[in-house]
């Protein structure tokens, strides 16, 4: 007995819906891959315009945020003097946040005219009001240290500071320490400290609240960091002159 041949229609409803949602899924694809970058966050800036960043970053056509690169806008943005880190978030609706850690501006370097930044970094700026002034030659061993040191500092104790000297202590022409500096205060006070007790600067404005606005000297170099000595300019004055008048 011969077998009946079946012969099966075509279902074309089916075929079409098939090919509608592939369509659909095609396009939804290629929608978020050419989605263009529709907001861009900039946070942790004070020293660098948005623009700046975004120039950097080679995002100022608002490119496809899928296809950003990320590594690479992280690279260029590291290039800017101010940039210490850089962290870059995105998400598939055209957001991307960058957020930057900015260096610290430490001091101004009389020598070479240039702003010195936590990063060692060191750049030219006009304006450097506001800022400490390294007002004479540092060895470049001793130079790094410094700037390593200061990064450790409050940054109202820094904005506190006039003049940064170099001064290294002696006795009878020797070495007794090499890595000493003078600090002159905006408020008058002279600050003698070296970079083993770099971290006493950060207890400045609670002894200068003690000196009850008597003007001097501070000891902060001490080998023992609770001997904190001081010594007014009225009696070093006098001292200076019994000495004088003993002569």
């Amino acid at each position: 007995m011969a077998k009946k041949k079946i012969k099966r229609k075509l279902n074309i409803k089916a075929l079409i819906v098939c090919i509608l949602i592939i369509y659909l899924f095609c396009m939804v694809i290629y929608y978020f891959l050419s989605m263009p970058i529709k907001n861009i966050y900039i946070t942790g800036t004070t020293n660098l315009t948005d623009n700046e960043i975004i120039h950097a970053a080679g995002i100022k056509n608002y490119p496809s945020i899928i296809k950003l690169n990320s590594s690479k806008m992280k690279k260029n943005i590291k290039k800017l003097n101010y940039v210490d880190d850089v962290k870059i978030k995105r998400n598939i609706f055209g957001k991307l946040t960058i957020d930057i850690k900015e260096a610290n501006i430490l001091f101004y370097n009389r020598n070479n005219n240039k702003l010195v930044l936590s990063n060692s970094k060191e750049i030219n700026e006009d304006n450097s009001y506001g800022y400490a002034s390294l007002i004479n030659y540092v060895p470049k061993n001793i130079y790094k240290k410094l700037i390593t040191s200061l990064d450790k500092i409050d940054d109202d104790v820094l904005k506190s500071i006039s003049e940064i000297e170099y001064s290294i202590s002696k006795s009878n022409d020797k070495i007794i320490d090499d890595t000493r500096f003078i600090l002159r205060m905006n408020d008058g006070n002279t600050v003698y400290i070296n970079l083993i007790n770099i971290k006493n600067l950060n207890k400045y404005q609670s002894i200068y609240a003690t000196l009850n606005n008597v003007a001097g000297i501070i000891y902060l170099d001490s080998s023992s960091n609770e001997n904190i000595y001081f010594k007014s300019y009225e009696s070093l004055n006098k001292e200076k002159e019994n000495s004088d008048s003993n002569e």
